[in-house]
């Protein structure tokens, strides 16, 4: 039987249903932050079955809830996450639970393959979507009928419903196909559970890693095309994917001097280089958080006061359990000055965490805001084309551009290497899941791996005003 889940696994690439249904899926434990989404969902569909039971049902006797019930058709198989029944009526409202704080597309699909099959058993009224209030700010406790809302829908579902119908008919017909239909293979090779299948003897510098590449990968595709250095000089890319196109193709960086120049020239001294490490949780820690608001834990600045001098360092870090905002506030305060242009990397992140620090510390809001004013994105150097390296494989993060600039400086040799890492670090540090012995250690690895961030940064100026 073709089951929700499959259906969905089909929609993404219909290579991977045939995958998974002869046993060529790559077997991938979860990561420990993978692991951490889904304890939180599941965290998240405990409350919502409260939710139900003391908003929705709230003791009627005429009503029943049908909680995680299994249906099938012979052919196609559902597990509801709540169904009411209503004895008056003689009718059942479907409700679907999401972690979400909004209804997307890929709900829609979700809840049309159950109602397809739902409504051959069952007299069906409503279906709806249960989520997470995007504005709830958590009080004294969590008060579950504002955590929550939900909404009828019917009528998006209704939409959906015959492209569902054709689309589950071809995902059941995958699973019957004796080979592989490799013609339908997935466009996200480093996502991809099947890479043998989907994307067989797939060269190192290949067409995905040219920058927003989307459907136009299918066309080179089917013009037999993988590598970059085989895409034709008349074929449609867009100014900055062609950099990365002649880039790889001349083996050399396109780099773009006087561009960079006139950037590195908005700067103003004294320079702060500044990163935020963050934990944004579905289910508010602290009073006054919104669902997967960022919690600011934890900085590091460097400062340097005129070209050519040492870089001095400041950080700070917060894992007890308590609201880290205002002692983190208050120590930034004293060490980020007035004055001076603020280097970052992905300014909407930066400018997205000041924000929230000066609504949770009202008395620092000016000045933190006056912060974002003061921004200068260094990535979009990258972002926009003006230093393109082949080996930065068409990606202009940090983990990309920091080791072939600066080869010398490595997140490998950190005990803690990436912000999942750091994330999950000071949430068991905040949850006090760690002995004490241990702490020190951790709260080590945490502050070098964001001092390395930021001094990456420094590291990357430094590389760029030499040019």
């Amino acid at each position: 039987m073709l089951s929700k889940t499959d259906f969905l696994l089909y929609l993404e690439a219909p290579l991977h249903l045939w995958a998974k249904a002869h046993n060529q899926l790559i077997d991938k434990p979860p990561t420990p932050y993978e692991q951490h989404l889904m304890q939180q969902g599941q965290q998240v569909e405990a409350l919502a079955k409260k939710y139900i039971d003391t908003t929705l049902v709230r003791g009627e006797d005429h009503l029943t809830l049908l909680w995680q019930k299994t249906f099938d058709d012979r052919h196609y198989q559902i597990r509801t996450d709540a169904l009411i029944y209503d004895q008056k009526s003689d009718n059942y409202d479907l409700y679907e639970i999401k972690s979400s704080t909004s209804i997307k597309t890929d709900h829609e699909y979700d809840l049309a393959f159950q109602v397809l099959l739902l409504e051959s058993l069952l007299k069906l009224r409503h279906v709806y979507l249960i989520h997470i209030n995007k504005t709830y700010e958590l009080g004294e406790s969590l008060t579950l009928d504002q955590f929550f809302t939900f909404e009828e829908v019917s009528v998006q579902v209704e939409k959906r419903r015959e492209a569902v119908r054709e689309n589950r008919q071809a995902a059941y017909a995958v699973l019957q196909m004796p080979t592989p239909p490799t013609e339908l293979a997935c466009a996200k090779p480093k996502s991809c559970p099947c890479p043998s299948l989907c994307h067989p003897d797939l060269p190192e510098k290949s067409i995905y890693n040219i920058p927003r590449i989307g459907k136009k990968a299918v066309q080179l595709r089917e013009m037999g095309i993988t590598a970059i250095h085989e895409i034709p000089e008349d074929f449609n890319l867009n100014i900055k994917q062609r950099k990365h196109r002649d880039a790889v193709k001349n083996n050399r960086p396109l780099i773009e001097t006087a561009e960079i120049r006139h950037s590195l020239a908005k700067l103003q001294f004294p320079l702060y280089f500044l990163d935020y490490e963050t934990f944004n949780p579905a289910i508010p820690l602290f009073e006054g958080y919104r669902p997967y608001e960022h919690i600011v834990f934890q900085y590091s600045l460097f400062r340097i006061n005129t070209p050519g001098q040492q870089p001095i360092h400041n950080e700070y870090l917060i894992t007890e359990e308590q609201d880290p905002a205002p002692d983190l506030v208050r120590e930034l305060f004293k060490h980020l000055g007035p004055e001076g242009s603020v280097v970052v990397w992905n300014q909407s992140f930066e400018s997205g965490c000041n924000a929230n620090l000066a609504r949770h510390c009202p008395a620092y809001a000016d000045w933190l805001l006056q912060i974002n004013d003061r921004l200068y994105d260094l990535m979009l150097i990258f972002r926009n084309g003006h230093y393109v390296h082949p080996d930065f494989n068409g990606s202009a993060s940090l983990k990309a551009v920091l080791p072939v600039l600066c080869p010398d400086l490595k997140y490998e040799n950190l005990s803690i290497s990436n912000g999942e890492e750091a994330m999950l670090a000071w949430y068991r540090l905040q949850k006090q899941e760690i002995e004490q012995e241990e702490r020190q250690n951790m709260e080590e690895a945490m502050r070098a791996y964001c001092k390395m961030d930021t001094y990456g940064m420094v590291a990357i100026w430094e590389h760029l005003r030499k040019l």
